[in-house]
């Protein structure tokens, strides 16, 4: 189960700065409708739905599927609800910029079941190369709750704009 949460929350630790070369600033292409790769984890496959607003909320739903090309699902989603904040723009090593983003989790929940990490703070990083949302490559989920905020891109796992 840690590894499915840090899996949603370096997800949703997918913004002034970006890596694009538009004229739109992070914050104005982050609104929006955003779709995840499918992706391996813990035996499973998930793809990721998320929805950040203007107003700094966001919502996620992480779909659990058996089948490498997410067409096969399972009857588990888990959903994460609440709001964020982008914070000071970061230089890093890879020469690339990106820039902190915090989110306050209000509700995490599968089915009518409670999950735990409500309540927690998540400090990523976050970019848009390519047209591609970025969060950092975070090691588990504890790594991002408890205040190492990533300081380099997961290139590997990202979501389009829907």
């Amino acid at each position: 189960m840690s590894r499915t949460l840090a899996t949603l929350a370096a997800t949703l630790l997918a913004t002034g700065i970006h890596a694009d070369t538009g004229t739109e600033s992070l914050d104005q292409q982050l609104v929006g409708k955003w779709l995840s790769q499918c992706k391996e984890t813990s035996g499973r496959y998930v793809q990721i739905a998320s929805e950040f607003s203007d107003a700094g909320r966001y919502r996620a739903r992480s779909r659990f599927y058996l089948d490498a090309s997410c067409t096969n699902a399972m009857s588990m989603d888990i959903v994460s609800t609440g709001r964020y904040r982008l914070g000071k723009p970061l230089a890093l090593a890879s020469g690339k910029t990106a820039r902190e983003i915090d989110i306050d989790v209000a509700e995490m929940r599968s089915g009518q079941m409670e999950l735990p990490g409500a309540g927690q703070q998540i400090q990523q990083i976050i970019a848009i190369v390519d047209g591609r949302l970025v969060f950092g490559d975070a090691p588990a989920l504890h790594a991002v709750t408890g205040g190492a905020r990533p300081q380099k891109l997961n290139l590997q796992f990202y979501s389009h704009k829907q």
